[in-house]
């Protein structure tokens, strides 16, 4: 039985040994009626067959994730994660060039502090509205951005919420698109 390194949580690999052990134990001792033997001996092949087939599924998971950040991270559009606080929680390339700014000083920044003074009040209204369900957004609307570097930059601004399972808004995805 192995495990993808790094990969396996702790707590599932700890239960499968765990229980592996304890058949292993009781196949020892059932040494003296052979069809306890033979269940037991059953079960332990069926479990190591269930462990590799999730550790199967588990690379493939792995495989789809590093798929999926290579294509956030490269998209040629600017993109933003942000919590429902605003506060940006992932941030791709783009969206790095387009702030001028390193990844460090955008992750855990509220999203607003990159909005032009004279614009902060228009974005924060729409974004808190949106946020709390109390306004739905237009599609897309224009705001100035302002670049670490201080520059000025209009953008249009598209917004989608990333829903929880059972109610409400788990994200918010922020899509940047710079004007002409």
């Amino acid at each position: 039985m192995s495990a993808v390194p790094g990969h396996t949580p702790d707590w599932l690999l700890t239960t499968v040994t765990a229980v592996r052990e304890l058949m292993l134990k009781r196949l020892e001792a059932a040494t003296s009626d052979p069809e306890a033997k033979r269940e037991m001996e059953m079960a332990l092949e069926e479990l190591d067959v269930m462990w590799e087939e999730l550790q199967g599924q588990a690379a493939l998971l792995i495989r789809e994730n590093e798929r999926y950040a290579q294509f956030f991270e490269y998209a040629p559009d600017a993109y933003l994660i942000s919590d429902v606080g605003g506060n940006i929680r992932e941030v791709n390339r783009a969206a790095l060039e387009l702030l001028k700014a390193p990844l460090e000083e955008v992750v855990g920044k509220p999203l607003s502090i990159f909005i032009a003074p004279q614009d902060r009040v228009g974005f924060l209204t729409r974004s808190v509205g949106f946020m709390f369900g109390s306004a739905v957004p237009p599609p897309a609307w224009r705001s100035r951005l302002q670049t670490s570097d201080g520059a000025g930059l209009e953008v249009e601004f598209g917004v989608r919420a990333i829903p929880l399972k059972k109610s409400g808004i788990g994200g918010i995805c922020w899509l940047l698109r710079p004007l002409a």
